[in-house]
């Protein structure tokens, strides 16, 4: 008998009116074609960057010359992990070491894992979304990097903090996204930005644990990639 997995699906659906990152160009998708008129339909992307939606970073996109997609296999992109529970966070909040410290006995080597603070649940065109989500702290990244973990996911824009001329209403970064992209990258450490559905993975739980994988479009020599990302719950 074929066993049956519970798969819960961790990414943002594309579209033309979707939030992005402030700073880069808007998602586009047009028609090309028409079942009515041509008789088929065919769509085309007009405009699509790197890292929109729910999307994978690798090294290449700080660290001249380093390694892109292309130098990573499914496997390297795909195992156990734990989805921990680090609400609630206010606007522009740092995480800490502190914040992570209390999930120390779920978070082993080799693991991916997904941070939920509760920045997906308002996904819009608000200051808060666009400039003022919670992000990893220079803390966290060294936390994160003695435990050796291999991917690291949240459900904000980015990982670092927005750095932009646009202030949100917290304090600002006190190291740049750039900076605590390139420290995790330089620790073997995967990013994983605005993922959706982690409270459907914790169903008010503080962590869960299961499987992860993450399926990048598979574009030559690129630094990022949108990509549908699946989790298979197991039983802590």
């Amino acid at each position: 008998m074929n066993k049956r997995y519970k798969i819960i699906d961790l990414s943002h659906k594309l579209s033309s009116d979707m939030p992005s990152y402030p700073s880069l160009p808007p998602f586009r998708i047009e028609n090309l074609k028409t079942a009515t008129k041509n008789g088929t339909t065919v769509k085309i992307i007009t405009s699509m960057h790197t890292h929109l939606g729910t999307h994978i970073d690798f090294p290449l996109h700080v660290i001249p010359g380093s390694k892109s997609l292309d130098d990573y296999a499914l496997d390297d992109l795909s195992g156990d992990g734990v989805v921990i529970d680090l609400t609630p966070k206010s606007e522009g909040e740092e995480i800490t070491e502190k914040d992570l410290e209390k999930y120390s006995d779920h978070i082993n080597a080799g693991d991916i894992v997904f941070m939920f603070t509760g920045w997906s649940r308002i996904r819009g065109h608000t200051s808060a979304y666009l400039f003022g989500w919670p992000h990893v702290g220079e803390s966290a990244v060294h936390y994160l990097a003695k435990k050796k973990i291999k991917i690291l996911g949240i459900d904000g824009l980015s990982v670092g903090g927005w750095g932009g001329k646009a202030a949100p209403k917290g304090p600002p970064p006190k190291i740049p996204a750039r900076k605590i992209h390139g420290m995790l990258f330089n620790a073997g450490i995967l990013l994983v930005e605005e993922v959706a559905n982690l409270d459907k993975v914790l169903m008010d739980k503080k962590v869960a644990k299961g499987f992860f994988l993450i399926a990048p479009l598979l574009i030559k020599g690129v630094e990022a990639s949108p990509c549908r990302v699946f989790f298979i719950p197991s039983d802590l």
